[in-house]
């Protein structure tokens, strides 16, 4: 596992690309996309966003819009889709996180920490999202690569790299507050006509901790049995496709894995919903599948370009611009809609019934 997580903090060679803050291409239908969805009275709104975890002068922006556009339109939930505590998770050496042990599931705690939580968890998360309290809403977090990282520099003195990721998933696990829910690695959200099969997506790139991709497999098979009452998307922290810098971790046995993963979820998912790239990305698998990638809540890459697409996907949207996901969900179809740190539209796509998100025009929020 250390030897993959090394591979997920790769950075473009300096020089390959200039910076561009806001460069954005589109693809395909993006082109010439359909007319602008009316509203659909009762839906439920969910922000969906990852790589958050940094403080930083971009978190700052972002936060605010997500502010803004709560106040707006009020979020029935959130997803955080991982790399909530940069750029090593938390601290797995501060005192009590001996302590913190899982259940024999290997998916929940069943002995909390001792001693004082981490600050790190309220200064990188629960803080700049405050805005989120008012009206309260229900936030929802995933584990990233980040977030139990034992690579050179995040390796803790005197701890095996396996029992320190262990350890960071449990703390991570263990913590709750008004900001933060994360009843297991993996677990399951159902709201109204939507379910949301969250994971614990480390597993694709290697086991680690004792945490396996067959056990995560076995999950996520069992939840898509309630895909046949639920419009289902999964919620992971890597993507299964993706245009931005990470698509050099693909080879042919990082895509084994991810189609393991998603022959389990079985042909009613809907989308999955990913961070990990720092960047907003709409993709299809080869199968058809709608991936969203919202990970620019923190730090931008402004030299990706999109020119290559890895694990056998297509592009449909992607930008470097900082922002947010905001997927609007009712029981007959769904859209989506990436926003800029300053609450203007991106791009949207909207889906009826079963069928895919297809690019359209942006209504008001």
């Amino acid at each position: 596992m250390a030897a993959a997580l090394t591979a997920l903090v790769l950075l473009p060679a300096a020089g390959c690309a200039a910076d561009d803050p806001t460069y954005t291409v589109r693809r395909g239908a993006a082109l010439s996309p359909g007319p602008t969805q009316a509203a659909v009275a009762g839906a439920r709104r969910a922000l969906h966003l990852g790589d958050f975890g940094e403080a930083t002068a971009q978190q700052a922006r972002v936060a605010s819009a997500v502010t803004a556009a709560h106040a707006s339109a009020p979020f029935a939930l959130a997803f955080f889709a991982g790399d909530l505590v940069y750029p090593c998770g938390p601290d797995p050496r501060r005192p009590g996180a001996e302590a913190c042990a899982f259940a024999p599931d290997g998916v929940t705690v069943a002995a909390p920490p001792a001693g004082a939580p981490d600050p790190a968890f309220a200064r990188l998360h629960d803080g700049p999202l405050a805005g989120l309290a008012a009206p309260p809403v229900p936030v929802y977090v995933a584990l990233g690569n980040h977030d139990v990282a034992t690579w050179a520099a995040c390796a803790p003195s005197g701890l095996e790299p396996a029992v320190a990721a262990r350890r960071k998933a449990c703390l991570s696990v263990a913590r709750a507050s008004p900001r933060w829910t994360m009843p297991g690695r993996h677990y399951l959200v159902d709201e109204g006509p939507a379910r949301f099969i969250v994971v614990d997506s480390n597993v694709i790139y290697g086991d680690y901790g004792g945490f396996t991709l067959d056990a995560e497999v076995a999950f996520v098979a069992a939840a898509a049995t309630g895909c046949e009452r639920r419009a289902c998307f999964l919620v992971a922290h890597h993507p299964p496709v993706t245009g931005g810098v990470h698509l050099r971790d693909f080879d042919a046995a990082l895509s084994a894995r991810f189609a393991r993963l998603l022959a389990a979820a079985g042909p009613r998912l809907r989308a999955w919903l990913a961070g990990h790239d720092h960047d907003l990305q709409h993709l299809r698998t080869a199968d058809g599948l709608d991936v969203l990638v919202s990970g620019n809540g923190a730090t931008a890459r402004p030299t990706e370009r999109f020119e290559t697409i890895a694990g056998g996907g297509a592009l449909l949207f992607g930008s470097v611009r900082p922002g947010l996901g905001v997927l609007t969900f009712h029981g007959a179809g769904w859209d989506y809609r990436f926003e800029d740190d300053r609450g203007q539209p991106l791009y949207c796509c909207a889906a009826s019934g079963a069928g895919r998100c297809e690019p359209s025009g942006c209504r008001a929020p």
